[in-house]
């Protein structure tokens, strides 16, 4: 514990992820003291930043109204400041895009793009209102949406997501991240919250040491690979269980709370 403590007064930016850490996915529930925990952070001269798979559409008003700092979203291809500057995006190529809807088409599969700050569906059927719903409410569906916006990020959905496996063609160009039982993101190859944040950090001037991260699934191997501090929700999937310098708490038990408090940030 007096490792890690020391390497916690090296701690200048932390990121958290959004469901199942900041926040419950299912029921919405936060914990009261979140607003008074980023504003102690702020006294202390530490900042703070969302590192999500959501895109800003999908960062909630509660989630707004703490206030952080920085935005890494869409799994890192598209950050932002408080003032809504982009410091980093990368988009899918179009044709690649194309291809995989091509290929999802022909695997039975519905799927929904990831804008700026839109999510679309292909269609809205309740394979789609299981997995989507909780997190967006009901999508717009278009699936034409890709010819005409950016498209950060994709989601495969289907009752056979487990079987998916991407063609080879677009094996060196994409990756799928499980983060439902019936639907992955689909992101660059090179793609991942890590990546978001280290944009971040060139910016700022810092270094993986400086970081702390929160997280739960398995879209946080990256950024917790990363470097710094790394602490896993008490329910997290058992490779982030793993890979975490820490585990605290559920929401609903003020884990967060209970970590910075363990390691002395607050």
């Amino acid at each position: 514990m007096e490792k890690l403590l020391n390497r916690a007064k090296e701690i200048q930016i932390i990121f958290f992820d959004i469901d199942d850490t900041l926040r419950v996915k299912d029921t919405g529930f936060m914990p009261a003291s979140m607003p008074q925990i980023f504003a102690a952070l702020r006294e202390k001269g530490i900042l703070t930043g969302i590192a999500t798979g959501r895109n800003l559409f999908g960062v909630v008003p509660e989630i707004r109204a703490l206030n952080p700092d920085f935005f890494v979203t869409a799994n890192g291809a598209y950050v932002v400041d408080k003032l809504d500057q982009i410091i980093y995006q990368h988009a899918l190529p179009t044709t690649v895009v194309s291809e995989l809807v091509a290929w999802l088409e022909a695997s039975s599969s519905e799927y929904a793009f990831y804008g700026a700050d839109e999510v679309v569906a292909s269609a809205w059927s309740d394979t789609m209102r299981a997995a989507i719903a909780p997190i967006y409410g009901q999508l717009p569906v278009n699936p034409d949406y890709y010819l005409t916006h950016d498209i950060y990020q994709m989601e495969s959905l289907s009752e056979h997501d487990d079987q998916l496996v991407l063609p080879e063609k677009l094996a060196d160009k994409v990756r799928m991240v499980r983060w439902h039982p019936h639907s992955s993101d689909i992101v660059p190859m090179t793609g991942s919250k890590a990546e978001g944040v280290r944009q971040v950090l060139d910016k700022l001037g810092l270094s993986a040491a400086n970081v702390m991260n929160f997280g739960d699934e398995l879209n946080d191997v990256e950024l917790f690979d990363l470097g710094g501090l790394s602490v896993a929700m008490k329910v997290s999937h058992p490779k982030i269980l793993e890979m975490a310098d820490y585990i605290t708490d559920t929401v609903e038990n003020d884990g967060i709370e209970k970590a910075l408090k363990a390691l002395n940030i607050l």
